[in-house]
């Protein structure tokens, strides 16, 4: 269904007298010829920069001359949830929740909270239910906001990447060919259509298969505490070792594969690296730590624990994995610190170990013996 002036303005959260500005502007068709989506994504950017101080009309002469297009803003990425037909004020009562927890939903996603008499979306609906859901399950309404916020921040951070690099890579260059402001836009849309899907679908991959690694991991963690408590833990005879350190990049990976490790996992500014041999990990730990300065790197933390792991998919899970990382986390910059597990089980020529006492771990039960690596004068 075609939409009404009053739609638009509602949908765009703008004046309805500036909808009927636009359309005697030419901006927009007026209701005879059909409103809708496209309409109100135009009026509510041109209100923007309205309120911005920039003119309408010269906006509109800019592309009446062709120096100027607003093709962007019927491409998918520009696409928003719909409008429900009630406000703020009225989402809420119907929900049974306050206001102020639906201003804080925004506000957590990092976005202005809207005004009580707003009209709300689609994805306000689905963000009540989100915070509805888990406070039946006990959750409280801050704990659940602080998720709602990192979730956010990391979207926002991959939509400002994703447009850094269309600047950086692909406009620059384009400009430099000699295409103007208008074909900048028209030809950035025409990508935008091409290459949207493809990102949104490769974006929930990777969440699924990264969530897909941190729930198993924390369903080993539960069998592994009920095999401890209930006294049916095996002992391995030559477990492995972990190491996390906080450095990434060729050098990196070439001490780990001569001192016969494999690679599991990148975590942004460092990696997790699988040793057969808990000795071995240890040597790869300290010539990491001694050749990074020459590779221009900053000195790194690393951590070792040796135990059992149990591995999937190309990656290892459970306890020994959660010791390495607490124990890399705890490591001063410069320095290799082992679990005394990993001490004893690296009886090497060339290692000694010296004690740093019994230390609280964060988000570990019981305090852990632990040992700074040296090289063996």
């Amino acid at each position: 269904m075609p939409y009404r002036i009053r739609e638009v303005a509602e949908r765009a959260n703008v004046p309805e007298d500036f909808v009927r500005q636009l359309i005697d502007l030419g901006a927009l068709p007026g209701e005879e010829a059909g409103l809708g989506a496209p309409e109100v994504r135009r009026s509510r950017l041109l209100h923007s920069w309205a309120a911005a101080g920039l003119s309408v009309e010269t906006i509109l002469a800019l592309v009446d001359r062709g120096a100027l297009s607003l093709a962007f803003l019927d491409t998918p990425w520009m696409e928003r949830p719909e409008r429900l037909d009630r406000s703020y004020r009225q989402l809420a009562a119907d929900r049974g929740v306050s206001l102020e927890l639906v201003q804080a939903l925004h506000q957590a996603l990092g976005f202005a909270p809207p005004e009580p008499g707003d009209r709300a979306g689609e994805d306000d609906t689905t963000m009540l239910d989100i915070a509805e859901l888990f406070r039946g399950a006990g959750g409280g309404d801050d704990e659940t906001l602080r998720l709602l916020a990192v979730h956010a921040d990391s979207l926002r951070r991959i939509a400002k990447a994703e447009a850094d690099y269309y600047e950086t890579n692909i406009e620059r260059r384009l400009r430099a060919s000699g295409l103007d402001e208008r074909q900048l836009i028209e030809r950035g849309s025409r990508l935008g259509q091409q290459i949207l899907t493809l990102l949104e679908r490769a974006l929930l991959m990777t969440y699924r298969r990264h969530r897909e690694h941190i729930w198993t991991e924390h369903a080993i963690n539960h069998v592994e505490e009920a095999l401890e408590g209930s006294g049916l833990e095996e002992r391995v005879p030559r477990p492995p070792a972990i190491c996390f350190v906080d450095l990434t990049g060729f050098m990196v990976n070439d001490i780990s594969r001569s001192r016969g490790g494999r690679p599991m996992r990148w975590l942004g500014d460092g990696g997790m690296f699988h040793f057969r041999e808990p000795h071995a990990a240890v040597l790869a730990g300290l010539d990491m730590i001694e050749r990074a300065p020459a590779a221009d790197l900053p000195p790194a933390h690393i951590g070792i624990h040796t135990g059992p792991v149990i591995s999937q998919d190309g990656d290892v899970y459970g306890k020994t994995v959660n010791l390495a990382a607490r124990i890399a986390a705890y490591a001063p910059a410069g320095q290799v610190v082992v679990s005394e597990e990993t001490a004893h089980r690296s009886d090497h020529h060339d290692l000694q170990f010296a004690p740093r006492g019994v230390v609280d771990l964060k988000g570990v039960a019981e305090p852990l013996p632990l040992y700074q690596a040296l090289r063996r004068p």
